[in-house]
């Protein structure tokens, strides 16, 4: 005889991470962009594991208290959680009885292979965040340097801008005193005929 594990609906998981369904699915679909992969029933509908439940809490943290865009928080959670709990097949995990009962008399054991398990788990899971983290302050420092530079450029530009607008205004006060002195010297010059002096 098979134990099948517990599989629920959309709407259920809405209600348990209290999330509306729409963003449930935008959720999977960004998860699954990066290689994520959910149980279907024959509809293709998304039946929801236990571990799922759990990747799409941490994609909910990452989401909404550590405001990682849905992309972003898709590939951490794809990659987090498909090497931990991935059976290689897609599909529900089956564990049979015999080996059940077989583990059951060695409890300490199987103990033992679990906590082994998830220590390994949990040093892969901080090498990926340190490499993250690693990532992200170079992602950062790359954005202060282009920053930096597209200010100095607009100063730069703006201090052009400034220097040929007072170039030009010198040019027009100029111009208009040489149109002045001209209609000056050709006033005076018409009035002298006209009068005759």
């Amino acid at each position: 005889m098979e134990n099948v594990e517990r599989a629920y609906t959309t709407k259920e998981v809405s209600k348990t991470i209290g999330v509306v369904d729409s963003t449930i699915r935008k959720w999977c679909l960004s998860m699954e962009k990066h290689g994520y992969t959910f149980t279907k029933n024959e509809h293709n509908q998304r039946l929801f594991l236990e571990r799922d439940l759990v990747a799409l809490r941490h994609y909910q943290t990452l989401v909404k208290e550590n405001n990682f865009s849905m992309d972003n928080a898709g590939m951490v959670i794809a990659s987090r959680f498909s090497e931990a709990f991935s059976n290689g097949t897609g599909s529900v995990p089956i564990v049979k009885e015999n080996e059940e009962e077989r583990d059951s008399a060695r409890p300490g054991i199987r103990s033992e292979e679990k906590l082994d398990k998830l220590l390994e788990y949990v040093e892969k899971q901080e090498k990926f965040n340190q490499e993250l983290l690693k990532r992200l302050d170079e992602q950062q420092q790359y954005i202060e340097k282009q920053h930096s530079y597209i200010e100095n450029y607009i100063k730069e530009r703006d201090g052009r801008l400034v220097e040929s607008m007072r170039a030009l205004q010198e040019t027009k006060q100029e111009m208009l005193e040489l149109a002045a002195a001209k209609e000056e010297k050709g006033n005076s010059g018409f009035f002298a005929r006209l009068f005759g002096k």
